[in-house]
């Protein structure tokens, strides 16, 4: 869909797009003014060394702090842009991040199948996926299980973000920007330096404030309205010449009134009595004064409060220790946060009910590790890690007095409330060493294994309340009325009062060759096996749905790592593939909830490549490409999309197969294109860059409804400015294709339940904008 730009907009339309002709005429030009600089070597930590990327034998992709600066990167979710093969969405209830087509779905008592980590700590909750980035160093993205040296639960992939450290020398930065269509702002800086001969600090700060690029027509505001404030503090101190700290502490707030969401699809209802045989959702609907449409335009109607309020602290220590030629690594981190949601979860104008959501999750970890010095035959690294964290999670689903349910179901429903309690607990504890024997020249072996054991604790509990009083109701009858409506077990009916406990341990192995053809040329294979832990669900409305098992992988990867043109080309290539048994899936129930099953087997294969060309000295390109194969070849307890015909009944549960089916967020391609032009005119630097990605068609809905499917669609992003010794000017522009992206698609609660009709709720992704930029350096 295009939509009309301000005259701001059109304003800066014009020479954003000339930038990216430009861009794209500059190569063929410029390559005949003569010899070309070579590409900068990059850095990373994915095998807990300071290595180059074209070293390292697995699939990682790095992207820079002045590539996330440039581009605007605020948080996750703007990083999949540039990297193939990775995935974020945002649910009604959780957040979502994929590598490969694997992610954990809606629960809040999931761990993560990408493990995301901040200065090597672990962030496991999905809630913690929405925190902004900002004055970060570099992101690096491993593909792949990493269960040796990260642990379980990173059965996808990792995800490391680096923040940027103290440094020796006196400086800072402030930027703002200000977007003129949505009236986004957003103002961010740090400054750095020496504190003493040995302790150096660093301050970085980002205010955030974006009014919403959605029309809610019911409440005349727009939204989602998001305020973001984050700060952090980091100390580097060298006690000595053979000791050093690094400590880093940092608060992030984020508040969040509406959300992206609006309905995309009413289909007639095919109910056997009329009305409301052949009716619309909102037809049915504007008996109750609602109106809404089903058409993706960035409009939605909520009358629900529907509010967001985050917050995140952290704090990490790093002790370095050179003992002779190896070195002690002592990695400790506290993590803290909590939120309160209001969702309107009908997501309907009607106030037939909404979920006040809590929690509060405390984590500590500490991991010691030595390694060996990196100039012997045979180096290796070995530890220990621990872990511990407690998570409460309350969720009340509310029926208010004036709901239609008293009417079209029972006024004994008025004023009630489902009031959702869990409370879980896990300690893990991890011993993992990896070697590395240099067998000649050109051949590596390495050998790397971790043992991990956890338990786990949790207990839960379902009652009906008065929504006035909040006393328990002790109505058979009551209870019954929400296990034929809403498909939930109460302690008040079949009961719902659960205590559970798990013991598992994992040994994940992982074997790779690697072989230098020559000094440019690399190629490897890998085998490793991954584990991600089982749990307890939070979020199903069915006591015995309440644990789910663990699942495990094996992955087979081979690849390349190659320079070409004396240093100024790039080119990495990764084939793989991934057998996951027993992956864990949560889909819709049909009602109000969401349930986890497991699906037996299933295979994730394809192909990765990326790389980097120094075009000229002033130009540089960089690409990557994912061919995608997912299969699920044993998933026969599959939640059904609706109007499906089960395959299967157990008990009072009935059962789709989706044997043969992709899984969502799975696109068969990917395609990334970029360019950075960087020129000299008199005494500033004339920049430009562009970014673009292509994604094929993919499946969105949760429970794999074919209608679910959106189209392909191409993000491009670009800049254009000019820089001088102590600032800069630039215009960013990102998706200025506009391109209407559906992130996520499910059917609305109640309307398949009550009214048989097939209505989607989905979450949108941002349309095009355009802002203006400005830096000062000192």
């Amino acid at each position: 869909m295009s939509r009309a730009l301000s005259p701001a907009q059109s304003v800066f339309k014009k020479p954003l797009y000339l930038a990216i002709t430009l861009l794209c005429a500059s190569g063929a030009a410029s390559a005949q003014t003569g010899e070309s600089k070579i590409l900068e070597e990059v850095l990373v930590t994915a095998q807990k060394r300071v290595q180059t990327l074209q070293e390292v034998p697995i699939s990682v992709a790095a992207v820079t702090g002045d590539k996330i600066e440039r581009m605007g990167v605020e948080n996750l979710e703007d990083l999949t842009a540039y990297v193939p093969n990775i995935h974020f969405t945002e649910t009604g209830l959780s957040t979502q991040m994929r590598i490969r087509g694997i992610g954990s779905d809606n629960s809040q008592g999931f761990e993560q199948s990408v493990g995301v980590y901040k200065d090597g700590i672990y962030h496991s909750r999905a809630q913690l996926f929405r925190a902004p980035m900002f004055d970060v160093e570099r992101v690096e993205v491993m593909r792949g299980p990493q269960g040796t040296l990260f642990g379980k639960n990173s059965i996808a992939g990792a995800v490391d973000i680096i923040a940027a450290k103290p440094t020796e020398d006196f400086e800072g930065r402030v930027t703002g920007s200000y977007e003129s269509e949505f009236k986004t702002k957003e103002l961010n800086g740090f400054v750095s330096g020496p504190l003493s001969d040995t302790l150096n600090g660093r301050l970085a700060v980002r205010y955030y404030d974006d009014p919403g690029f959605m029309v809610n027509t019911f409440k005349n505001r727009d939204e989602p309205d998001s305020e973001e404030k984050s700060v952090r503090g980091s100390l580097a101190w060298e006690a000595s010449d053979n000791l050093d700290f690094v400590l880093i502490a940092e608060h992030n707030s984020f508040d969040v009134l509406g959300r992206a969401i609006e309905v995309t699809q009413d289909l007639p209802s095919v109910a056997d009595d009329f009305p409301p045989r052949g009716l619309t959702y909102q037809q049915i609907l504007s008996g109750f004064g609602a109106t809404f449409d089903s058409n993706a335009d960035y409009r939605r109607q909520s009358n629900s409060p529907e509010f967001s309020n985050n917050k995140i602290d952290s704090l990490t220590l790093r002790a370095d220790y050179q003992m002779g030629d190896y070195t002690l690594t002592s990695l400790t981190g506290g993590l803290r946060f909590d939120y309160k949601e209001n969702c309107d979860c009908d997501f309907t104008p009607v106030d037939f009910f909404h979920l006040d959501m809590y929690e509060d999750y405390e984590q500590f970890s500490q991991e010691i590790r030595i390694a060996s010095p990196e100039d012997r035959s045979f180096t290796w690294i070995g530890g220990l890690f621990y872990q511990t964290y407690d998570q409460t999670f309350n969720d009340d689903f509310n029926i208010p007095q004036a709901s239609p349910l008293s009417l079209l179901v029972n006024p004994a429903l008025a004023n009630t409330r489902i009031a959702r309690h869990f409370n879980q607990g896990s300690d893990t504890w991890a011993i993992f060493a990896e070697g590395t024997w240099r067998a000649t020249d050109k051949l590596a072996l390495t050998l790397g294994a971790r043992f991990t054991e956890e338990d786990k604790d949790a207990h839960k509990t379902m009652n009906i309340e008065s929504l006035v009083t909040g006393d328990v109701i002790n109505s058979p009858t009551l209870a019954g009325l929400f296990a034929l409506v809403f498909n939930t077990d109460t302690e008040q009916g079949t009961g719902h009062n659960l205590n559970a406990s798990r013991s598992e341990s994992a040994f994940t192995p992982a074997f790779t060759i690697s072989y230098d053809v020559s000094d440019d040329v690399m190629t490897y294979g890998k085998i490793s096996k991954g584990f991600k832990a089982g749990g307890f669900d939070p979020r199903t409305n069915k006591a015995d749905r309440f644990e789910f098992e663990e699942e495990k992988v094996t992955a087979i990867e081979l690849g390349s790592k190659m320079r070409f043109m004396e240093g100024r080309s790039e080119l990495n290539v990764a084939i793989f593939h991934m057998d996951y048994e027993d992956l864990q899936v949560s889909q819709f129930d049909g009602a109000v909830g969401f349930n986890i099953g497991n699906a037996n087997s299933t295979i994730v294969q394809g192909i990765e490549l990326d790389g980097r060309m120094q075009v000229t000295n002033h130009l540089t390109a960089s690409y990557g490409a994912a061919v995608l194969d997912f299969e699920y070849e044993d998933f026969t307890n599959g939640n059904c999309y609706f109007g499906q015909t089960s395959d299967s009944t157990v008990g009072t549960d009935e059962f789709c197969d989706y044997t043969g089916l992709r899984g969502v967020y799975s696109p068969e391609i990917t395609l990334n294109l970029g360019f950075q032009y960087v020129r000299p005119i008199g005494a500033i630097d004339f920049v430009a860059g562009v970014d673009a990605q292509w994604v094929d068609k993919q499946q969105v809905h949760v429970n794999l409804d074919p209608r679910g499917e959106i189209d392909a669609y191409t993000m491009l992003d670009a800049r254009l400015g000019i820089e001088g010794d102590n600032w800069e000017l630039a215009l960013l522009g990102k998706n200025l294709l506009d391109e209407e992206i559906i992130s996520y698609s499910a059917n609305m609660p109640l309307s398949e339940q009550l009214f048989e009709t097939n209505t989607y709720y989905s979450f949108l992704r941002r349309p095009r904008t355009i802002a203006l930029e400005a830096t000062f350096k000192f």
